[in-house]
């Protein structure tokens, strides 16, 4: 009996490790090669972070904008950034950080099956199984971007940690209570947000139940240790969020995360619809559209189809068998599953946080606690005698997840509207491309999000393109993950290019490119050039150079001249006014604005504003100008204008990022003419200014 037990078990494990063996092997390709296909600028940024962190020699760079309060704390960027010593900031440094973080996912996996006290065989098919990538929704986020993989890394070292805290020795204890105090002081030095709902309160509730568990003797042994325990959790989160707090106060921060508002009744009822189509799409269970049904791939659909609607029923399941285990490992993983997969569930439901048009690309923000719920399903004991039905349906799912990695890896099935948006032939003709550039003499550029750093890792950094929007016919930087430094004049000198799609150059509207007006900043192509639905406009300089907006720092006078853009509330616009140029004019007896705006973002520091502005004597004086701050319209400098000899430059200085505008008040007594206004920084007296407040000095 021992011998075929002894041979079972042997044939297990050497079957889980062949599943091991071919999946690593096929996540090693995707990595390196698959993913290729399906590289998009989302993951390119931590490449592109890496490297502007090797530039600036800032872990956190200042001129980085962070979005939504995430801080890149530990990151696939991490371990990026050594590979640039000797290596380009390319898709090689991307595979190779990807590579380590699937390391430290199936790690975590395999500790924290640990803790479910399965068989060896079991804990290495569940290891091998989730190397597997399950369906090419799930691999995306797992291992292709890893955005959530890094999720689920952390919550098996928060799990693994604390549950061996609770039965560690005096001398253990020590070491397990400083690996999980400095993880989640990494968390939620991150995002405490996120973190909250991902890591604290799921981890407090495993803490809680396990304690609420234990036998009335046990609980009078161990309630200290547990008591500790949860003092170490939020010794952890507090000094994590103070970090958050402390680190974000140094930066220019433009994206907060959104506020968020409750949904009607009815959209709660639609998105409790849309919920089960991203949890098929994660677990590859959603059939193809029109596909037949009666073919070798509807079969596999269906098969797929079963195994996630099995799952599906199953976790609930698994969730509530675990929890009567009260102080075990899996009572210890289910409690925090399930408050994690309770919290997304709730957010996802009844909440404006997620965009519910596509529901399937929403669904990331369940990878991690599925995960969780996957890896708990698949550690339940089989009783085939007591519960055929559980048992059959569980090792159907282990049995058609394990599988997985080919469709998963290599086929990578294009389900959301997200992901069909990027086809293999778009990212051929990227790849074309980027060779079609570098033969023109190009290097650097600028183009739409998704185009532009997918062509700057691609390349290896033979291509830089900075990522712009087309704001009111001009070209805009478009700061969403991405460095300020790469918009001023000295980031590149010599010709730029702006990248455009075919049916980005036709569009109408302020998305479409206004050339007269990029004309009047004496920014006009040279050249022009075409390739496979792209067109490229060459510049003979930088744009940012001429573009008043890019640089925050103003280090290059910016002008903002008079042009139908212009804001004002009287006067009338001339285009070539006395045969100088374009002016706004407003004569004797009228008042009020002539010129407000341009609402401009410009970074801490000391400068000075200059107004083109002519106007005819008044005692009384003829116009105001002055500079203000919005939304608060406070007031940074002024002065009035009596004649033409009078002073038109204002100097402030500032300490925080503030939004800018440049007025001209005609006072109503006499003619008035505005030109042009223009700003640069005055380097020489930042370093006695910084340390001012926003201020107001005496006009120059």
């Amino acid at each position: 009996m021992n011998i075929h037990a002894d041979l079972s078990k042997k044939i297990g494990i050497s079957l889980a490790l062949l599943f091991l063996a071919c999946n690593l092997l096929l996540l090693c390709w995707y990595l390196f090669v698959g993913y290729i296909p399906g590289f998009h600028s989302d993951s390119a940024a931590k490449v592109l972070l890496a490297r502007e962190i090797v530039e600036t020699g800032q872990y956190f760079p200042h001129d980085w904008n962070y979005v939504n309060g995430d801080l890149f704390v530990l990151f696939g960027h991490t371990f990026i950034i050594p590979l640039l010593a000797f290596m380009p900031a390319g898709y090689l440094s991307h595979a190779i950080s990807g590579l380590i973080s699937a390391v430290l996912i199936l790690s975590g996996v395999w500790f924290l099956t640990g803790l479910t006290r399965v068989g060896i065989s079991r804990r290495i098919l569940i290891v091998a199984i989730v190397a597997s990538g399950i369906s090419g929704c799930m691999a995306e986020n797992l291992y292709g971007q890893v955005s959530y993989g890094v999720f689920v890394y952390f919550s098996c070292y928060i799990l693994f940690f604390s549950y061996k805290f609770l039965h560690a020795s005096q001398k253990q204890r020590k070491f397990h209570g400083f690996a999980l105090f400095c993880i989640l002081c990494l968390v939620f030095w991150s995002n405490p947000q996120r973190a909250i709902v991902s890591y604290g309160i799921p981890i407090i509730a495993a803490i809680v139940w396990y304690m609420l568990g234990l036998a009335h003797t046990e609980y009078l042994d161990r309630k200290k240790t547990g008591w500790y325990l949860i003092v170490i959790v939020f010794a952890g989160i507090m000094l994590g969020a103070v970090l958050h707090a402390v680190t974000l106060a140094g930066f220019n921060y433009d994206f907060a995360p959104p506020h968020a508002c409750w949904l009607s009744y009815d959209n709660m009822l639609r998105n409790v619809t849309l919920v089960p189509e991203g949890f098929l799409a994660l677990f590859g269970g959603l059939p193809t559209a029109d596909g037949e049904v009666v073919s070798i791939v509807g079969i596999y659909e269906a098969a797929r189809f079963a195994a996630s609607l099995a799952l599906l029923c199953l976790i609930p399941y698994s969730i509530h068998t675990s929890l009567r285990q009260k102080g075990s490992g899996v009572a210890f993983l289910a409690s925090f599953a399930f408050t994690a997969l309770a919290g997304v569930l709730f957010v996802q439901v009844a909440t404006t946080v997620p965009d519910m048009t596509d529901p399937i690309l929403v669904s990331r923000y369940f990878v991690p606690s599925l995960v969780l719920s996957l890896i708990l399903s698949l550690s339940q004991k089989l009783d085939w005698p007591k519960a055929p039905i559980v048992s059959l349906s569980t090792a159907a799912v282990a049995i058609c997840f394990v599988a997985s990695a080919y469709p998963a890896f290599v086929k990578m099935g294009n389900t959301s509207e997200y992901d069909r948006s990027i086809t293999v032939q778009h990212q051929n003709a990227l790849d074309g491309l980027k060779n079609f550039l570098l033969e023109n003499g190009l290097h650097y550029g600028y183009a739409k999000f998704w185009n532009a750093g997918v062509l700057s890792v691609l390349s290896d950094e033979k291509l830089l393109v900075r990522q712009i929007v087309i704001d009111h016919g001009l070209p805009m930087p478009d700061r969403w993950l991405s460095s300020n430094r790469w918009y001023r004049p000295g980031a590149w000198q010599g010709e730029t290019f702006l990248l455009l799609t075919t049916q980005e150059d036709e569009e109408e509207g302020d998305e479409a490119v206004d050339w007269d007006l990029l004309g009047r900043y004496h920014c006009k192509p040279v050249r022009k050039l075409s390739y496979e639905g792209f067109k490229v406009f060459v510049f003979p300089q930088n744009l940012a150079k001429y573009l008043s907006r890019w640089d925050r720092r103003f280090e290059v006078p910016g002008s903002f001249p008079a042009s139908r853009e212009s804001l004002h509330q009287v006067g009338k616009l001339y285009d070539d006014y006395e045969y100088a140029g374009s002016a706004v004019v407003v004569e004797k007896g009228e008042a009020g604005a002539l010129h407000y705006g341009p609402y401009v973002d410009v970074e801490p520091g000391t400068y000075t504003v200059s107004f083109d502005v002519a106007v005819e004597s008044a005692p009384e004086g003829s116009a105001r100008l002055d500079v203000v701050a919005s939304p608060d319209q406070k007031l940074l400098a002024e002065t009035v204008l009596m004649d033409n000899t009078s002073s038109r430059r204002l100097r402030f200085t500032l300490d925080r990022l503030a939004t800018l505008e440049f007025r001209v008040w005609s006072l109503g007594n006499a003619r008035v003419v505005f030109k042009d206004v223009s700003i640069v920084r005055d380097n020489a007296t930042w370093a006695a200014g910084s340390r001012s407040s926003i201020s107001r000095d005496q006009p120059s």
